[in-house]
């Protein structure tokens, strides 16, 4: 695989922040150095999610960055799968729930769940887990700290963070475990 954020990969993030770009950029290098691990079908679909799970942020039209880049990602003609793994990533249900947005919003990207999905999935929400906001490595404790020291008690990011918590953490232990 090549360096996948060269090329068009650098224009869509474009609109991020440099922060932002580098988490991102970090988050795909992670799941691209690994990507031996993704069964072999879904690797190119992984890797490049993992490079563009954030590109919503900059385009934003409905507020919530998984659905906004899964959006984005359909309009630009990439794979159902792309654009299902950016709109689930790292518990993004849970958010919606306690933003109290339609779950109808993330219709449009279910695909076929499988071990093998399930598995893709959870390299991508490993490497989201295990890099900060601006791109260094931390562990899920640290990671998980990082974002509740970043938001008060009560506000949306916050409480979906402490709901979804157990299942972030229980990708990462699936990925950590298989390495």
């Amino acid at each position: 695989m090549a360096r996948m954020e060269s090329g068009p990969f650098a224009d869509l993030l474009s609109p991020l922040t440099s922060a932002r770009r580098a988490h991102t950029l970090e988050v795909g290098r992670k799941v691209w150095s690994v990507a031996h691990r993704v069964p072999e079908h879904l690797r190119e679909d992984t890797v490049t999610a993992a490079f563009l799970h954030d590109v919503g942020y900059g385009y934003p039209v409905t507020g919530f960055h998984p659905i906004d880049g899964a959006n984005l990602l359909a309009s630009q003609g990439f794979s159902p799968v792309v654009c299902s793994l950016v709109a689930f990533h790292s518990a993004a249900t849970v958010e919606a729930d306690v933003r109290g947005l339609d779950p109808q919003l993330f219709k449009a990207f279910a695909v076929p769940r499988d071990a093998d999905l399930d598995a893709a999935n959870d390299f991508v929400w490993w490497a989201d887990m295990t890099t900060g906001p601006t791109g260094g490595t931390l562990t899920i404790d640290q990671r998980l700290a990082d974002i509740k020291d970043r938001y008060e008690e009560g506000s949306i990011v916050r409480t979906a963070i402490d709901r979804a918590e157990p299942l972030l953490r229980g990708a990462v232990q699936r990925v950590s475990g298989s390495m």
